[in-house]
């Protein structure tokens, strides 16, 4: 309310002392005849918590009365701008107790909040059901459609169902676009048209057909962590994963493999499932024991994809809409691109300390160098400097010894 003097407000005859409110009630939605009524409301409220309802310069409680647009009724609200706040912390993953937590703290104290945990939930809720009361993917499409008005170059495009439902989408921004066309299919030019000897990919199939039309005597190597996840989610047994993930890595001849593999699938009693026939036909692209002898750099998995799968994981774990989904996948993009611009500008406009003393040898790596690699390559010139060469003396020839 404004700062008026309403600490002399008398209940009217339509208004009612409160009695017995705790936390679970709602402040929040309380309808009144009047703002006095409202008022007097409050100040039960807040006696019955332990603090005072009073209307002064600089004091932080707050309770918003609004008129509704019948009957002439006043209502409770939580605020537009702790909505907003709220809104956007859990936007970024906070969840509602923390927001809660906050909002009391920023306050000075739940006192002077003037609106309860189930109060603020409710509020998130009803601003959810509004941002998709046109339904979900028309929310989504229009949301698509304004982005088209702020970046020229946006590209999306989206399938339906025989029911009318979203079947499938894509979307791409023009720094996407852009970074496609540098880069999407000019790997070979940047490798001098040196073809790389070994590739793991997730078990995409275009994306296998694509790479043994382009780099043709490239060995293919299926990621462990995505078999391992989909043997859980198409088995379901978290003993038949863990001795699927042995028998992926050991190093077993192919024989010893084979005698493993029926044994495990005779054992778990899954020899008609089509995920574990179509894995026993493909074995030589998983399986350490078909994979020996060519180099992968000790690499099974793509990890990078890995890490990105957990965070997004993470920025989705509370998003219940699909709009709700592509920001996320945003916000993660940019702070991507963000990291990349830092670590450029680092790499580009500044220097790194040298701390060893082959001074032309680190000064040539850090001006070749990104930042980070130079990084990887410093430490591996730490190690070198301790090595020392020992001169020692045997009759009439000389002998040196490394140590």
């Amino acid at each position: 309310m404004d700062n008026t003097d309403v600490d002399n407000v008398k209940p009217t005859e339509e208004c009612h002392e409160v009695h017995n409110v705790d936390e679970s009630d709602r402040l929040v939605g309380q309808l009144f005849c009047s703002r006095d009524q409202a008022w007097y409301f409050y100040k039960g409220f807040a006696r019955e918590h332990g603090f005072s309802a009073l209307t002064r310069t600089g004091y932080k409680a707050r309770v918003v009365v609004t008129a509704t647009n019948t009957n002439d009724q006043w209502v409770i609200t939580v605020s537009k701008a702790d909505i907003d706040e709220a809104t956007t912390l859990k936007e970024v993953g906070v969840g509602t107790s923390q927001v809660m937590n906050y909002l009391t703290q920023q306050a000075g104290g739940y006192h002077n909040v003037g609106f309860t945990h189930k109060d603020l939930y409710n509020a998130l809720q009803r601003g959810k059901a509004k941002e998709i009361v046109d339904g979900d993917v028309n929310a989504l499409i229009a949301y698509f459609d304004y982005k088209k008005h702020d970046d020229l170059g946006f590209f999306m495009t989206y399938s339906v169902d025989e029911s009318g439902a979203l079947y499938n989408l894509i979307w791409s921004d023009s720094t996407s676009r852009s970074d496609y066309t540098c880069f999407g299919d000019n790997f070979l030019e940047a490798m001098m048209n040196k073809s790389p000897i070994s590739v793991v990919t997730d078990g995409d199939r275009a994306m296998q057909r694509a790479i043994k039309s382009v780099i043709p005597y490239a060995k293919h190597r299926l990621c462990s962590w995505h078999l391992s996840r989909n043997a859980q989610a198409n088995i379901g047994d978290p003993k038949f994963t863990a001795t699927f993930s042995k028998c992926m890595a050991s190093w077993w001849t192919t024989k010893e493999f084979d005698i493993q593999w029926r044994s495990v699938v005779s054992e778990f009693n899954v020899q008609k499932h089509p995920w574990v026939i179509e894995k026993g036909n493909t074995r030589h692209l998983w399986a350490q024991a078909y994979l020996t002898g060519h180099f992968f750099a000790n690499i099974r998995s793509t990890q990078r994809c890995e890490s990105m799968n957990a965070s997004l994981a993470i920025a989705l774990k509370h998003k219940k809409t699909y709009l709700d989904v592509v920001r996320a996948i945003e916000d993660g993009i940019s702070r991507m691109r963000m990291n990349e611009l830092k670590a450029d500008y680092l790499s580009s406009h500044t220097k790194p300390f040298q701390i060893t003393k082959l001074v032309d040898l680190e000064s040539h790596a850090a001006a070749i160098f990104t930042r980070e690699s130079f990084r990887v390559f410093q430490d591996e010139l730490i190690w070198e400097t301790l090595y020392r060469i020992e001169a020692e003396i045997k009759s009439l020839s000389d002998e040196w010894r490394l140590s």
